[in-house]
């Protein structure tokens, strides 16, 4: 891929302004909506079940899923998803539009939709995951309010491509999250990474105590996507024996992972310890996430178990992806050394 400094996609080709019906999805939609994944994708889609119209047919009923669509002259040419991962929080994404209409303000639409949609869901966040090939959905993200939060890296599988466009390694992800409930909360911010999180809660405008909020359940878990290649640690709270009990989920974890992430609730007390211990493992610096959990908000680290990762050619919009971008590559020379 050429070209990755500033803005130069053709992703940014902009005509004019089209009309369009955007609505909830029909069962009538699905076939069309599975030629959008095939002439946006070809077949590198991850999500393989996206080409079965079956699965579309399905979300229509479905309280989880709420793809909507943009219609014009009676034709399908742009879906956008929102998926409820539980009563605080959902993610957008699966954006396609037809080649023949990119450009026209149709995913700027789909997305106030959506944005209406969540709120009478009555989520209390949404965020998206930008796919750093190009800087398109970053601005779209940015320009309805989303607050960028983390960078994932290697979240993306290399064979994934849109049209032409693909990394020969592990591409990564920009987080954006759009908050609707700005809930007073308490946190617990290690001190390496203080700075960063309290400038995200910031320009979130998310209201902080020092009283202790909500308790916290001590738990750990692990989470895997084995078709990505990506796993994930949840760290409630620092459990009995917690050095010998995330090492044996770590160990399971880089067995299929080619990234793993580690997610410690940001309202645990010994964040700061555990925060040292993960460093020391060489995880580090992704972002905060908010209502990631069960409404709490997350401090997510990261472990590159492949060297197949690009770190230098992710695409930046905004000035503090570009920031982002280099903190975490510091960060991550940071604690080789430790």
């Amino acid at each position: 891929m050429k070209g990755h400094s500033g803005i130069s996609s053709p992703f940014f080709i902009v005509r004019g302004k089209i009309d369009a019906i955007i609505r909830d999805i029909k069962k009538e939609d699905a076939k069309d909506v599975v030629e959008l994944f095939k002439l946006n994708y070809g077949d590198t889609y991850y999500k393989k079940s996206f080409y079965d119209p079956k699965t579309w047919v399905e979300m229509v009923e479905s309280e989880k899923y709420y793809p909507v669509v943009a219609e014009v002259k009676g034709r399908i040419v742009g879906q956008f998803l929102l998926t409820k991962n539980d009563k605080y929080n959902g993610e957008i994404g699966a954006v396609v539009v037809h080649p023949d209409f990119q450009g026209r303000g149709l995913m700027n639409k789909m997305f106030d939709y959506l944005l209406k949609k969540a709120e009478s869901l009555g989520l209390y966040a949404i965020y998206g995951e930008a796919i750093m090939f190009h800087p398109f959905s970053q601005k779209a993200n940015l320009k309805h309010g989303m607050i960028e939060t983390a960078l994932q890296l290697g979240e993306v599988a290399s064979w994934i491509a849109q049209k032409d466009i693909k990394f020969e390694k592990r591409s990564g992800t920009l987080v954006g999250y759009k908050i609707f409930k700005k809930q007073k909360r308490s946190l617990y911010a290690p001190k390496v990474y203080k700075k960063l999180i309290l400038d995200r809660y910031k320009k979130a405008s998310l209201p902080l105590s020092k009283a202790s909020i909500r308790p916290i359940k001590k738990r750990l878990s692990l989470w895997e996507n084995r078709l990505l290649k990506i796993s994930g640690i949840i760290i409630d709270g620092r459990v009995k024996n917690f050095e010998n009990r995330f090492n044996l989920l770590f160990a399971k974890a880089k067995l299929r992972g080619e990234m793993i992430y580690a997610d410690i609730n940001l309202h645990t007390r010994e964040i700061e310890e555990i925060t040292k211990f993960l460093n020391k493992k060489r995880f580090f610096y992704s972002g905060v996430l908010f209502y990631r959990y069960n409404g709490f908000d997350y401090l997510r680290l990261q472990f590159e178990n492949t060297h197949n990762v690009e770190e230098r050619l992710n695409v930046c919009y905004s000035d503090y992806c570009k920031f982002l971008s280099k903190f975490v590559r510091r960060d991550k020379k940071r604690v080789s050394r430790l």
